[in-house]
């Protein structure tokens, strides 16, 4: 009986450990997720994302909706914009990167029409053609999130929720960057 009672305060010992240790490691998964993305300087947010459905170059339209359960990267820019310009080549290279299928990225265009930003492109970054740009001329979507000047970018998690802010340009094809957003997966 005392054989019986030792092993059993023995085995809910090391329960009593395990489940303090799996505890901490799960606390430990935001913080590093914390720490990718603060080492780029990022605002940390926890608010659902406001929903918008736009036009991309060719007219098709694209939702937040649709891309729910995903890691979505939103940039504001403009080809009227030097720091946006600036980041451009990382942005192009952060969508040639071989990351999770979960991962998308969406440019939003705060530029006056499609054909502008088709020019732009064109002339600056020829074959980049495969970018996912959005347009929204009236700038309407940039102010629901709150942008305050351009390059701003926006990481949101599977859930839909505004999880980091980034003002300002950044090197998104950066180890840094990718480490940010591999952290959300």
């Amino acid at each position: 009986m005392r054989h019986f009672l030792g092993y059993g305060l023995v085995v809910a010992g090391v329960a009593l450990l395990m489940l303090r240790f799996l505890s901490g490691v799960q606390a430990a998964a935001p913080r590093e997720r914390q720490g990718a993305c603060m080492a780029l300087d990022a605002r940390q947010l926890d608010r659902p994302a406001p929903p918008w459905r736009l036009k991309d170059l060719q007219g098709k339209a694209v939702s937040l909706a649709d891309l729910r359960g995903k890691v979505v990267l939103v940039n504001f820019w403009a080809t009227w914009c030097p720091p946006c310009v600036e980041e451009f080549p990382s942005m192009i290279k952060l969508h040639d990167a071989s990351l999770e299928d979960d991962f998308v990225m969406v440019m939003v265009s705060e530029d006056d029409s499609a054909k502008i930003v088709s020019e732009f492109l064109s002339r600056r970054f020829p074959g980049s053609r495969s970018l996912p740009i959005v347009m929204d001329p009236g700038k309407k979507v940039a102010l629901t999130y709150g942008s305050e000047k351009f390059t701003e970018s926006y990481l949101i998690d599977r859930d839909g929720k505004l999880r980091y802010w980034f003002i300002n340009k950044r090197d998104w094809g950066s180890k840094e960057a990718m480490s940010c957003i591999k952290s959300m997966f």
